[in-house]
């Protein structure tokens, strides 16, 4: 196989590959008296869309810095549709303290680096 074709096969490859990974998309159980954490040291934005598909609210918070916003307070079905600038991390905290809520999102943008846990609820 001439050494151009190789080239093409390996250039349209890596090009597939960084394509399929601008996305990730996630079903999130979120334990009674528990935080889901997603991003933070990112160096670009990143947008999550979705919704909450469990049976109790859910607090979408934007954490730059230490300093935490509220963006939204997710009724059960209710959508979300938030942006997270460069370095934010994007905070679900389930309201609950008896029950699991569960969110399914898909994040776009820039996902190269986004870090993912869980923490206790804290009231900042």
């Amino acid at each position: 196989m001439p050494v151009r074709a190789i080239a093409n096969i390996c250039s349209f490859a890596l090009i597939s590959l960084l394509a399929a990974c601008t996305a990730l998309t996630s079903t999130t159980r979120i334990e009674p008296g528990k935080a889901f954490r997603l991003g933070g040291g990112q160096p670009g934005v990143f947008l999550v869309r979705g919704s909450n598909t469990g049976s109790v609210a859910v607090v979408v918070f934007s954490e730059v810095a230490g300093k935490r916003d509220s963006i939204v307070t997710l009724a059960p079905g209710a959508p979300v549709d938030a942006r997270f600038e460069s370095n934010a991390m994007a905070i679900f905290m389930n309201t609950s303290s008896t029950r699991t809520a569960i969110v399914a999102i898909k994040v776009t943008g820039d996902i190269s680096a986004l870090r993912m846990g869980y923490e206790p609820n804290v009231k900042r």
